[in-house]
């Protein structure tokens, strides 16, 4: 699941999702946390892609929500990214008790199904001042 949330989350040709999945793929030391109500997977970048794909903002993904047969939203996602490095997914219940192990969760965009780019991109595009 952790993988097809990432795809979805870094979704896109825009150039902060390409580094962005860039990173994803040379994360090394991944560790997953989880608790009854969710989960967390901590990203280490290589050191290479620290020195050579950065850009500056902080900021997190989290149009990826997860509905199980009865029940829309009933999880959600965000992945968090500091300094422009990946650094934690968190998946989260919204609407149930506990995580939904062994139930199929479908994955969509919160936005009506389709991607919002333009609300994404304000995220990290930095405005002058």
């Amino acid at each position: 699941m952790i993988v097809q949330v990432m795809d979805m989350l870094l979704n896109g040709t825009d150039e902060v999702l390409l580094l962005l999945k860039k990173q994803y793929k040379g994360a090394k030391n991944v560790s997953i946390e989880t608790n009854p109500v969710g989960f967390f997977v901590d990203f280490e970048i290589d050191e290479f892609q620290i020195n050579s794909d950065k850009f500056e903002n902080t900021f997190q993904i989290g149009d990826v929500a997860g509905d199980l047969e009865h029940m829309e939203d009933a999880v959600g996602f965000i992945l968090f990214v500091k300094d422009g490095f990946l650094k934690m997914l968190e998946g989260y219940t919204n609407a149930s008790e506990e995580w939904p192990d062994n139930a199929e969760i479908r994955l969509r965009y919160d936005s009506n199904g389709e991607r919002n780019f333009e609300k994404l991109q304000k995220k990290w595009i930095k405005k002058d001042s």
